[in-house]
């Protein structure tokens, strides 16, 4: 079966466009086209954009990713090989008795 992420690329520091570099990972992976477009089973991406990032030593790239989970949203900063990976923390607002309806 497997277990489907949905996968954001963006460009935190460095020059660059987003798109160009979505075409290009999907051609340096095993996916046509993009593999930011659609959920799907990208299960290498670290190796890969770990891989990517070096060929572009300037860029600091993040990753969204949303599994199918709950909980499961994280973001993976790449630069030059390495990574580093920051889970979301959910958090909830502190009672308030003035907002009961």
């Amino acid at each position: 079966m497997g277990y489907y992420t949905r996968f954001k690329l963006k460009i935190v520091e460095g020059e660059g466009n987003v798109y160009d570099h979505e075409e290009e990972i999907g051609k340096a992976t095993k996916y046509r086209g993009s593999p930011f477009e659609d959920e799907i089973k990208w299960y290498e991406h670290e190796e890969d954009m770990c891989r990517y990032s070096k060929s572009h030593p300037d860029i600091l790239f993040a990753v969204e990713g949303i599994g199918e989970e709950s909980g499961d949203h994280w973001i993976k900063y790449f630069k030059n090989g390495k990574m580093q990976r920051c889970n979301a923390i959910i958090t909830f607002e502190d009672y308030d008795p003035q907002k009961m309806l």
